[in-house]
């Protein structure tokens, strides 16, 4: 199934510091898979700095994301 909205991914961090990527809408209202969030857990290695500079390229090539579900 795919969004009726488009996403962005954006960075967040779990409670050690360590940073992640997540898939949000880009208006900031409810997501259309049903208040779910689709993360990229990323290696251990990886900085903040570096988590951004992902996010940017991704959002820069990637218009949303979808699921199937089988």
């Amino acid at each position: 199934m795919s969004p009726e909205q488009q996403h962005r991914c954006t960075v967040q961090t779990h409670a050690d510091g360590k940073p992640f990527l997540a898939f949000e809408p880009s208006s900031g209202s409810v997501s259309s898979y049903s208040n779910s969030l689709f993360t990229l857990d990323l290696r251990s290695e990886v900085t903040l700095d570096e988590a951004r500079g992902l996010a940017e390229q991704i959002n820069s090539k990637v218009w949303g994301v979808s699921a199937t579900v089988f």
